[in-house]
């Protein structure tokens, strides 16, 4: 399959063209690593802004869980001294790697060279104080106690979508001010993004995911109950139907788009690239509650199978395009989907649905490949040609004009 190019007669495969995306004068690799930086650390300081009145709600509907975090805190006072200690580190290394980097001396090379130096060391120790943050707070009690939150308030769960979208925005500035590249070419290799092809793509994977679980009920492999709750059920679906589709496009843009690219410009073979985003997208996934009831009878592997075909399916769809287009339609459908039709137990969004079935890891693995694999051919046979050509000032100031 080839694609036309405007102004050029030569002809290339979508994907080459997406990953080629990357290919300018200051891509260089030390750029990839810094915008990744950038981006991981917006996140985090996210995580903070919405994390305070996130959890500030969450113990007004819970006020047994301010009890547990005091005990916690008693329990474990040096855990929570490393735990701010971690927190500062991040804050005061991310802080001077960011001020240095934009205040450096551009009119000397070896200054400017010597300030990047510095800011880099800075953004190591921040990258170190991270990791060491995430593990120290990161326990099955918190996550048990977020869900319990989420469950109970729905605003809880717009403040927990909105910690998603700082990372996209990190990536896009970073795109646009270090790599100097238009973020346009973060999302396609066509001349616009396709708005129409991401809707198209939702309504093929609602259709079918309609289609599947109704004849996983019918068939007595996946029985599904109704739950519906109109007191509870109409307070979240507003926040799906807004925030939803920004968490799932946060994860497209950084895994599909931005790894994608930034490892496609240096290994060749794209299935080698799709297969370690698609790991690097499982992973994300590791803590989420259904994986630890799935190892109780099942290995780890069995538990991450869905996440990683599912990644592999995003890919193939990015491959098919050349673009996320048709791969954020594909995701933000599948988790409204299982945000608000059919959803079920020990989820990692436990909110009102209409119908809940039971967790089958292995059949739903199954399900995931069959139906994907079934939107990835249809959404080949109606795929049009790419046309590539250079953003005018307008197109490059808005991504989405």
């Amino acid at each position: 399959m080839g694609i036309l190019m405007q102004n050029s007669s030569s002809i290339q495969s979508p994907i080459r063209a997406f990953f080629d995306q990357a290919k300018t004068a200051t891509t260089n690799w030390w750029t990839w690593i810094a915008v990744f930086w950038f981006a991981v650390m917006l996140w985090f300081y996210g995580q903070l802004i919405f994390g305070i009145p996130l959890a500030f709600i969450g113990m007004v509907v819970d006020p047994s869980s301010l009890e547990a975090m005091m005990e916690a805190q008693k329990t474990g006072g040096a855990q929570g001294v490393g735990y701010l200690l971690g927190l500062g580190f991040v804050i005061a290394g991310s802080l001077a790697a960011f001020l240095i980097y934009i205040l450096r001396n551009e009119t000397s090379e070896q200054a400017s060279r010597k300030s990047i130096q510095i800011a880099s060391f800075f953004g190591v120790i921040s990258s170190i104080a991270l990791i060491y943050f995430i593990k120290t707070g990161a326990s099955s009690e918190d996550a048990a106690m977020l869900n319990g939150w989420i469950s109970k308030s729905a605003l809880v769960y717009m403040f927990m979508l909105l910690m998603f979208p700082p990372l996209a925005l990190g990536l896009w500035m970073g795109v646009k001010h270090v790599q100097k590249r238009s973020i346009l070419s973060l999302h396609t290799a066509h001349y616009r993004f396709r708005w129409k092809r991401m809707v198209f793509a939702m309504l093929v994977v609602w259709a079918i995911a309609a289609v599947s679980s109704y004849g996983a009920h019918a068939t007595g492999l996946s029985e599904a109950k109704l739950v519906f709750d109109p007191s509870r059920f109409w307070k979240y679906l507003p926040i799906t139907l807004l925030f939803i589709p920004l968490q799932s496009a946060t994860e497209e843009i950084a895994l599909r788009g931005y790894l994608n690219q930034g490892l496609g410009k240096y290994i060749k073979n794209p299935w080698i690239v799709f297969i370690i985003t698609s790991a690097a997208f499982a992973s994300l996934h590791l803590s989420n509650p259904e994986v630890a009831e799935t190892v109780k009878e099942h290995s780890i592997w069995v538990a991450m199978s869905g996440y990683f075909f599912f990644g592999m399916f995003a890919c193939v769809l990015t491959y098919i395009d050349g673009g996320l287009e048709a791969a954020i339609g594909m995701h933000a459908a599948n988790n409204m989907f299982a945000a608000a039709i059919v959803g079920y137990d020990n989820s990692a969004l436990p909110v009102p649905t209409i119908f809940k079935v039971g967790l089958n890891t292995q059949l739903d693995s199954i399900m995931v490949v069959v139906s994907l694999a079934l939107v990835c051919l249809i959404m080949y046979v109606t795929r049009k040609p790419l046309i590539l050509q250079k953003p005018t000032q307008s197109e490059e100031s808005s991504v989405f004009s």
